[in-house]
């Protein structure tokens, strides 16, 4: 029979107590980090989405002066039909509201129809919601 020597013991029960101790404190600082982020991420996914909904009124009103044409009166539809956010489903809960949801934060905006007149960038305004202003 082979004789084990004290080097090739293996750990001691205080070793890994103070291993397990030492993971706790560590998971107890990162999970509220982690939860920060994904609020964070909410917020910056809808001020993401209200930059592509005015970059969309933007390229709407352009085609608008490129063709010549009357002035179109966009509705939400419009600019929901036209504007390529992923990742989020975009609806017009009226002909003014377009409604989207962000991890599970249904966010909303309000559009105005400003085609007319030389304000495009104030077309889109208020993303309102929780967790996602």
């Amino acid at each position: 029979m082979r004789r084990i020597l004290k080097s090739e013991a293996g750990f001691t029960l205080i070793e890994l107590i103070m291993v397990i101790v030492i993971l706790g404190i560590l998971a107890a600082v990162a999970i509220p980090k982690f939860q920060d982020l994904s609020s964070s991420a909410s917020k910056n996914a809808a001020a993401g989405v209200t930059g592509a909904l005015r970059s969309t009124i933007v390229t709407l009103h352009s085609k608008y002066i490129l063709d010549g044409g009357t002035f179109p009166n966009y509705k939400a539809t419009d600019v929901i039909n036209n504007t390529n956010a992923q990742g989020i489903t975009l609806t017009a809960a009226s002909a003014t509201q377009i409604t989207g949801t962000i991890n599970a934060n249904v966010c909303s905006w309000t559009y105005t129809d400003n085609t007319n007149t030389t304000t495009l960038q104030d077309a889109v305004t208020g993303v309102a919601g929780t967790g996602c202003s």
